[in-house]
């Protein structure tokens, strides 16, 4: 059984694990940092094997070692801008958690989050935990797979030149959806925290006597921990939207390189 394998054709093969591995590097669920290296390695090496059999990738002309060096730059361009572009998406939560200790009082409970290298609250972490165990549950995570492998039908091998106003505009959109989204995630605590600050405003004006401020500290834990006990049950269709708007964005940016 002849075992040879050409020289472009491993070149091309190359390619394509730079943006593969690239992009499982710091994607969301995949480059997870309690997956091990070796592992997130070993799964981008399979998902390129699949993509370079499954999809006619040929290698891009160039004419010295430097220019297969810029196509390989390029390609692991493509890749850490589709991972950054969904670790923003999967950022949402972060942001909406934080949020809503802000409003419940849980601000000062801070953990150490390893995949972002920074402190984020405790609902964050709960959200972020939750939201992955659901996408590998329903099988969620197989968008981001589907988003790899359109990048390859829309932007082939070595065919990279960004256009820049068009990703531009692609930033401002993300930024502004950014947001609404964690906002829209965070307003039912909002609302209850609300409400309940206008409660206590009216009595603190009726009965003077009374010490709201520490009433009031423990009214909004355990309003918003009942809150958040009944919005738990949205916490799947977020992570559904949350896949489909990665699905988007990827598309969006996607256009732009």
């Amino acid at each position: 059984m002849d075992l040879t394998i050409s020289t472009l054709t491993l070149e091309a093969f190359l390619l394509v694990i730079v943006r593969t591995g690239s992009f499982f590097a710091i994607a969301p669920i995949f480059g997870n940092r309690a997956i091990n290296a070796r592992l997130r390695v070993l799964i981008a090496v399979c998902v390129s094997l699949t993509i370079f059999n499954a999809m006619e990738v040929s290698l891009p002309e160039y004419d010295s070692v430097f220019g297969y060096s810029a196509i390989v730059l390029k390609e692991a361009f493509v890749g850490l801008s589709m991972g950054f572009v969904s670790n923003l998406v999967m950022g949402v939560l972060v942001m909406a958690g934080e949020f809503i200790d802000r409003e419940i009082g849980f601000t000062m409970s801070s953990n150490f989050d390893a995949n972002t290298g920074a402190m984020i609250t405790i609902t964050a972490e709960i959200y972020d935990r939750i939201v992955c165990l659901i996408i590998l549950i329903n099988n969620l995570h197989f968008y981001i797979l589907q988003a790899m492998v359109q990048s390859f039908e829309l932007i082939p091998v070595g065919t990279v030149s960004p256009n820049i106003p068009v990703l531009y505009s692609s930033v401002l959109s993300f930024i502004v959806q950014f947001f609404s989204i964690g906002f829209r995630i965070a307003m039912p605590v909002f609302l209850g925290a609300t409400m309940l600050n206008v409660i206590l405003g009216i009595l603190a004006k009726s009965s003077p006597q009374l010490n709201m401020f520490a009433i009031g500290i423990q009214l909004k834990v355990f309003v918003g921990l009942m809150l958040l006990t009944i919005t738990i049950v949205f916490i799947p269709n977020i992570a559904t939207y949350l896949m489909e708007k990665i699905q988007e964005m990827l598309a969006t940016l996607l256009g732009g390189l």
